[in-house]
């Protein structure tokens, strides 16, 4: 799917397409840095930096960071690694659209060997597909989340098995975390999903929650849109007016800026 904006002046997003980070990039000396500005990939994540041997000693360390990344329209599989924490990696990831899936699943997180708690604290949606946790030895609270409050489709399945089971229950959050620190976000029945803290439900055109525009503001900016974004001044919007343009780019592998009329 095209990833469609109306614009009426010049306004800058980076958006990417797939990003594929696996042994073989590693070795021809990927740089890493090619991503730090992505805000949304337009297309999916594949993170495996190690061989199928999974031979720590010779495996190199893969600095990465996605700091800006709100949205991800295809799927996520992160595996063969050695991060404690995608917490640093993805700190403001909040959807994953599963427009494009992996034999069915949205998120898939399997043979991480040191990887202890998932992190990615500002999840809060998955609109299509199954999610599927497995053969991380190390990883606690992956149980410890509600999953359920996550997956907008009622059909979708999550499968948790060969994690690591003698982990303490969430010890400072009332009921769902996703380390013994940080509490999972939770939303008031209302909200349907969709808020920026248990009270304050985020507008109607919004998915993945929402954010203040700034420290002082009460303009509340959506992470994703359901139809359209005008990102002159990030109002979601169900279609363009008619005195701004519909735009529709993509580019693989490389980012681009959505821009002007």
């Amino acid at each position: 799917d095209s990833f469609i904006e109306c614009v009426n002046y010049a306004f800058f997003v980076i958006v990417c397409g797939d990003v594929h980070i696996t042994i073989f990039e590693v070795r021809r000396g990927l740089d890493m840095h090619l991503y730090a500005s992505c805000e949304v990939i337009l297309g999916s994540i594949i993170y495996a930096p190690m061989p199928l041997t999974n031979n720590i000693t010779t495996t190199p360390s893969v600095p990465v960071r996605f700091p800006y990344l709100r949205e991800v329209h295809g799927y996520m599989l992160l595996g063969y690694s050695l991060v404690r924490s995608f917490s640093s990696m993805f700190p403001r990831l909040s959807i994953i659209h599963g427009r494009v899936l992996y034999h069915g699943y949205a998120l898939i997180i399997m043979e991480n060997l040191q990887l202890d708690e998932l992190g990615l604290t500002s999840l809060i949606n998955i609109r299509r597909g199954n999610v599927i946790i497995a053969r991380n030895a190390q990883l606690c609270y992956a149980n410890s989340i509600r999953w359920h409050d996550i997956i907008e489709s009622p059909k979708a399945q999550v499968i948790l098995r060969q994690n690591r089971d003698d982990c303490a229950i969430c010890p400072t959050c009332p009921s769902a975390c996703w380390s013994p620190t940080q509490c999972q976000q939770q939303c008031s029945a209302h909200c349907k999903g969709n808020c920026l803290s248990e009270a304050i439900c985020c507008p109607d055109q919004c998915v993945g929650g929402c954010y203040y525009q700034n420290s002082t503001s009460t303009n509340l900016i959506c992470h994703a849109c359901k139809h359209m974004r005008i990102y002159a001044t990030g109002q979601c919007v169900q279609r363009c007016s008619s005195h701004m343009l519909k735009v529709s780019k993509t580019k693989t592998n490389s980012s681009l800026l959505i821009y002007y009329n």
